[in-house]
């Protein structure tokens, strides 16, 4: 089973970023989802989730952030994410997931 490391770092007091190096797939989309669901319960208004490490998501991975997108919009929340190029990028854009959630190249780009 391939390892997943998932890191957060408070950006601001608006915004937490999720780091996720690794596959994100039917093993371990989990963690994912239990990182997201912990910056919900902690009162974060904006998640940017890191992709830029991870070479590969499944479609289990895909709607993880989906339903994570979905449960912050309703609480007027932000789920943004990074990432630029490569694999990700591409299941974003065949997905059709760009139209609904914002995509931007990297965590510093949301600062800004």
């Amino acid at each position: 089973m391939p390892d997943l490391a998932i890191e957060t770092k408070k950006l601001s007091d608006d915004w937490l970023a999720i780091s996720v190096e690794g596959e994100v797939d039917l093993a371990t989309a989990d963690e994912l989802s239990t990182a997201l669901d912990n910056a919900l319960t902690n009162g974060i208004k904006h998640v940017v989730v890191d992709l830029n490490h991870t070479p590969f998501m499944d479609s289990t991975g895909l709607r993880t952030l989906v339903m994570a997108h979905r449960r912050m919009a309703e609480e007027d929340r932000d789920l943004v994410l990074a990432v630029e190029g490569g694999p990700i990028s591409r299941l974003i854009d065949v997905s059709g997931v760009e139209s609904s959630l914002r995509v931007v190249a990297s965590v510093e780009d949301v600062l800004s």
